[in-house]
């Protein structure tokens, strides 16, 4: 039997040594609660420090040998009523959790678990790592943005907890008390056996449960979530999960909180599991002091037998009352309650079954924000503009006090826009020191969203208000930096409206079809440098009232077929010095009423009366000569730089739709099947690959073509229909052997037949598990168009609208026609890097190498511009960033002739190495292979070679017999040295002149040079008529003009070794090549070629030393396959005199080739 009169309960306070006994508590213990315990206590002591025992560690006991434990700090502390001799006290003891209630605030966390977010707060509240431990079993993501708003520490622990479905209880001794979390049955300890004895009271001799109840309550039965994230917008976030119960119970909600699939399937299932803790929950009553929630009851002897179990005590009130410490007085100072309990120890408790997993009730609910806040938005130091690839920022909130201004003040906030498409819409990314205006997605403080940007008291207005209060504007500044800005302003003042744009550089506009201004006053253009225009079609302009038209220097007009002038009333021209008109054939001069010519006081007048000359003497027929004209000297203009351009956005999707099935199978979340249905098809990153072809000068693969028929046949066009003979002769065939000088006198270049054979995939659709694509672009020959006319003077120079410059300004343009098609064909492709391939012939070769110097410029390259980082085609991680983003895997090139002269700085000279404006110097590491084919015997002096060092691979033939345009038969008629003049007698024989004597000796000492060729020589004289004007000595006489000459036919298939040999070294570097079609006849090479050829190859890769020719293959080649470049014959097109005072193919000097260094 239990001792009525013994006292059972006791209360000990750390470092009090007065007597204190307990008269009474009454106490409540739960799951995810702190405890509170109201202890009553009396003492014969009246004056105890109340202030000093607050805070102060106690201990209760209580039961028969003190089972029953709470540790805990005094929270509150009364003082009573004071007797005769004993004095109550009243003090309610919690654990030191309970403190966080009265702290309360606004603070975030960021990229931690929620067990570690608890711990910091925690810790930082003096609770240390000793006094609460984790028992876990599952695993936790990091929350990237967790705010603690509005709301006390404690509450923030209990919320996250009941967000994760962690529960905590207390453990105690006598010394301390410890917070336990966990989130598995198996952490809760189980306590002893307990009986159960109906009815039993204070007089058993142990303690008993003696009151069980359990009841069943209606519950959900099925849990479903979804959610939805920004980054994976078509994939349908939804998650369920059903229990075997009925009815059909569902808690839908949304957001559900979650990105992944395993986190949605883990939510929904500790969801369902919170709903259903307490389907069964039983009731007790009892006096067995060792129970405490979070603890497994083990309940035995009842009746029921399931119900001998263990149970989970969710919640545990104690009560204990001994008014027997009051002495003599117990009769006065003891009240009874209702039930008649007045002495003795006695609890009640809620509990469920073992196996119901227990997860805390939602009651504590995050704060929602109301309304809007405002922040200033922050970066890294120095930076002026942070944001990521979606255009999110960073803010550092008013109510912060830890964040420090920086990147890591805040998550990446979204920032709303008046239109967002899909690579289409309007974006203005806030920068650092802006104050935006912040809403909150459903409230919540961990999903900020910026909805726009205010002005404050130093962050003021573009224009003064409300001074300019009909102005709107969008004004930009430069970064970084500053001191610069671009706007767009609009201004309603009435009677000044304007619309006014700033650029701070540069404007670009792309307009794909028409463009219609009106003006209904004046226009005002001032350009403060050059101005480039190009019309690609007709011009039309019509001027209603004068044109005034000042040239301050030179002007250039270039017409590429009739000039047709008609003027009203009267034309005048007057020229300071000089006014040179010269016809390739004739010049009429018509004038209806009166013709006169007049120079130096005399004249020529045609008129109706006749023909008057009058002059100080006249002279027909008797000497004098004409006077000469400079001569046209006509620069044209440069090709206007590409405008920037963007690619074309992409169409919207709808709205992801997705259901529920009908019905579901216990236990099986759905969200893994739904995301299979709905999951985004991931875009395919590849690596790009572009081939890009730089002609040589003259070469035109277009052009040569279009009169391929005309050198079919050997140039021989007898036999040709008179149809095909008309268009050849149009084009400079006349069908004896001469072909123009131009780019349709060229056969196609090797650049011309790589390009062919390189893999295009522009208008192909690739396979999904595609890796790498094709591209090819092939760009005109330096002086050639496909388009217009050649040119003449960038031909000769290198320079002008088809000069070695403009055609690598021209690639963007290029890039963007196969880039356009291929986006089209492969819409979810994205290219994450992109490698060239350059190949390039003579100045074409110059264009390659300064195009890959330019490639390697990073973010500053000419392509860059039309294809910037960004740009719907390209990954996200594509910056343009040389040797990481755009790389250069192989260059290859034929016998680089730069050769750049530029005539406006006085440079006349294409021999030296001076190249102004392309970088053709070729770094170790420009590319992982580079190839030049060097002519072995090139002489000419304006064929100087641009080495490219070890490249180099020196092959027999000239300069056209490695990179190909020389016809397949022709006729070589040359002069072998420059021609020399005698005067003698109209009477006496060519042979008695002294230049045709000294041609005699030049051809004794060619015989020898040129016996590898086997040509026959001989002297080529030709006499121009004349008569001596000297005193007294007046006679006929005639210049005899002598040289060396040789004709002979030659082939031209020499080069398509070198186009195999090019391809097959490229092919050995990764380059996509095509196989050569050898049943083709432009490309099949001749029997008597082939062992050549295989010598040739096994050279060039390196498996032979030398070319080791035969004397006979030796003679075989150069007698019938390479041509002699280095001659004195008048270059065309430039004159129409017998005797052209230009040489362009004259040999260098003692006929050996100017070599450059590569630099």
């Amino acid at each position: 039997m239990l001792d009525a009169n013994a006292t059972h309960i006791s209360f000990l306070l750390e470092g009090l040594s007065v007597d204190l006994q307990v008269l009474g508590f009454v106490g409540r213990e739960a799951l995810n609660q702190p405890f509170c315990f109201d202890i009553e206590l009396v003492s014969p002591r009246a004056d105890l420090a109340l202030e000093s025992l607050l805070h102060t560690p106690g201990c209760l006991t209580f039961g028969a040998t003190g089972q029953g434990i709470v540790h805990g700090l005094v929270y509150r502390i009364e003082q009573g009523e004071s007797g005769k001799d004993l004095t109550r006290y009243t003090l309610s003891l919690v654990p030191q959790l309970a403190y966080l209630r009265h702290n309360h605030g606004q603070r975030m966390f960021q990229h931690l678990t929620v067990p570690k977010i608890i711990a910091q707060v925690l810790e930082a509240r003096g609770i240390l790592a000793n006094a609460y431990r984790f028992q876990l079993g599952a695993t936790y993501p990091a929350r990237d943005y967790c705010v603690q708003y509005d709301e006390s520490d404690l509450h923030f622990i209990q919320r996250l907890c009941e967000e994760e479905g962690i529960h905590f209880h207390f453990q105690h001794s006598a010394s301390g008390h410890q917070l336990v979390f966990g989130d598995d049955q198996t952490f809760f300890r189980k306590l002893a056996p307990v009986t159960y004895r109906q009815n039993a009271g204070m007089a058993a001799e142990t303690p008993v449960i003696n009151h069980f109840t359990l009841r069943l309550e209606t519950r959900t039965t099925r849990v479903s979530r979804r959610d939805y994230d920004f980054e994976k917008p078509h994939v349908l976030l939804e998650s369920a999960v059903k229990s075997a119960f009925t009815p059909d119970l569902e808690d839908y909600d949304y957001p559900g909180r979650f990105t992944h699939r395993d986190r949605g399937k883990h939510l929904a299932k500790r969801a369902l599991e919170r709903h259903r803790s307490d389907y069964r929950l039983a009731e007790g009553k009892g006096n067995e002091p060792t129970l405490a929630s979070g603890h497994f009851l083990t309940l035995s002897e009842h009746p029921r037998a399931e119900w001998n179990d263990l149970w989970l005590l969710l919640e545990v009130v104690h009560e204990g009352k001994q008014p027997q410490v009051l002495g003599a007085h117990i009769s006065s100072d003891v009240s009874h309650g209702k039930d008649d309990f007045h002495q003795g120890y006695r609890n009640r408790f809620l509990a469920t079954p073992w196996d119901a997993h227990y997860r805390p009730a939602l009651e504590h609910p995050k704060p929602k924000v109301l309304g809007s806040q405002t922040a200033f938005v922050t970066g890294p130091p120095g930076e002026e503009i942070h944001c990521d690839e979606y255009g999110r920022v960073k803010v550092q909130f008013h109510w912060d006090r830890e964040g420090q201004a920086d990147d890591k003040t805040s998550c990446w906030l979204r920032v709303a826009t008046g239109w967002a498409g899909n690579a289409y819409g309007g974006i203005a990314i806030p920068r650092v020191g802006m104050e935006v205006l912040v809403t909150f997605l459903e409230g919540d403080p961990d999903q900020p969203l910026i909805t726009g940007c205010l002005y404050h008291k130093e962050n003021v207005v573009p224009y003064d208000l409300p001074a300019n209060k009909t102005r709107s504007t969008f004004k930009t500044l430069s970064s970084p930096g500053g001191k610069g800005y671009n706007e767009f302003r609009i201004e309603d003042k009435k009677g000044a409206e304007q619309i006014y744009l700033h650029a701070q550089r540069d404007w670009d506009e792309n307009i794909e079809r028409d463009q219609k201004i009106r003006i209904g006053n004046e226009r005002h253009d001032t350009v403060e440098d050059h101005a480039f225009s190009e019309f690609k079609a007709e011009e039309h302009r019509t001027t209603h009232l004068d044109r005034k038209t000042e040239a301050r220097a030179s002007d250039h007009l270039s017409v590429g077929d009739t000039r047709h002038v008609k003027v009203g009333t009267a034309q005048f021209v007057e020229a300071g010095q000089e006014i040179h008109y010269h016809a390739g054939e004739k010049v009429v001069v018509e004038a209806g009423m009166e013709l006169t010519a007049k120079a130096g006081g005399s004249f020529v007048k045609v008129d109706a009366g006749g023909v008057t000359v009058s002059g100080a003497e006249m002279k027909l027929n008797s000497g004098g000569a004409p006077g000469v004209g400079t001569g046209i000297q006509i620069l044209g203009p440069l090709i206007p730089g590409a405008a920037a351009a963007a690619m074309a956005g992409r169409l919207l999707s709808g709205a992801p739709v997705g259901e529920l099935p009908a019905s579901l199978d216990l236990d099986v979340p759905v969200e893994e099947e739904l995301e299979e249905e709905e999951e985004e098809v991931e875009l395919e990153e590849i690596t790009l690959r572009i081939g890009v072809f730089f002609d040589g000068t003259g070469n035109n693969r277009n052009n040569s073509e279009r009169v391929y028929g005309c050198f079919a046949r050997d140039v021989e066009l007898e036999d040709l229909a008179e149809d095909i003979r008309q268009f050849c002769a149009s084009h400079g065939y006349d069908g004896k052997g001469s072909s123009p000088d131009n780019s349709f006198g060229n056969d196609i270049s090797n650049v011309a037949r790589l390009h062919d054979l390189y893999v295009t995939q522009a208008n192909d659709a690739l396979p999904t598990d595609a890796k790498m694509a094709s591209l090819r672009i092939y760009v005109d020959g330096i002086g050639t168009s496909s388009t217009a006319p050649d040119s003449v003077f960038s031909q000769g120079t290198g320079i002008g609208v088809q000069g070695v410059r403009a055609r690598v300004e021209e690639t963007p343009g290029l890039l963007l026609e196969v880039v356009r098609p291929f986006q089209e064909n492969n819409p979810d492709t994205r290219v994450a890097k992109i490698e060239f391939d350059i190949f390039g012939f003579s100045r074409g070769a110059a264009a390659a190498r300064d195009f890959a110097n330019e490639v390697l410029k990073g973010e500053e390259n000419i392509l860059a511009k039309v294809l910037p980082a960004g740009s719907q085609l390209l990954a996200d991680s594509f910056k343009w960033q040389a040797q990481r983003d755009v790389s250069i895997n192989f260059i290859g090139l034929y016998d680089t002739v730069a050769s750049i002269a530029n005539p406006l700085v006085w440079d006349w000279n294409g021999n030296n190495a001076y190249n102004p404006g392309i970088n053709i110097y070729l770094a170790p590491d420009v590319a992982r292979k580079v190839v030049q084919l060097v002519a072995r015997n090139e002489r000419r002096y304006n064929f100087s070679l641009n080495s490219a060092g070890a490249a180099d691979i020196v092959v027999p033939g000239v300069h056209s017999d490695l990179g190909g345009g020389y016809l397949p038969k022709s006729v070589e008629r040359i002069l072998l040295t420059k021609p020399h003049r005698s005067e003698v007698d109209e009477r006496a024989d060519f042979t008695e002149a002294g230049s045709y004597k000294i041609a005699q000796l030049e051809l004794s000492r060619l015989q020898d040079q040129l016996f590898e060729y086997g040509l026959a020589l001989e002297v080529r004289t030709w006499e121009v008529p004349f008569r001596s004007t000297e005193k007294n000595n007046r006679r006929n006489m005639k210049h005899v003009y002598a040289a060396v000459s040789s004709q002979r036919v030659v082939r031209g298939e020499l080069s398509l070794i070198y186009f195999r040999i090019m391809r097959e070294l490229a092919v050995e570097n990764g380059v996509p090549f095509g196989e050569i079609d050898e049943s083709e006849q432009r490309l099949a090479l001749p029997v008597e070629l082939i062992p050549i050829s295989e010598k040739m190859m096994a050279y060039a890769q390196r498996k032979r030393k030398i070319i080791g020719l035969t004397a006979r293959e030796e003679e075989l080649l150069f007698q019938h396959y390479v041509h002699i470049s280095d001659n004195w014959n008048a270059a065309k097109n430039l004159s129409n005199s017998d005797l052209d005072i230009v040489f362009i193919n004259r040999p260098d000097k003692n006929s050996v080739r100017t070599v450059h260094p590569n630099e």
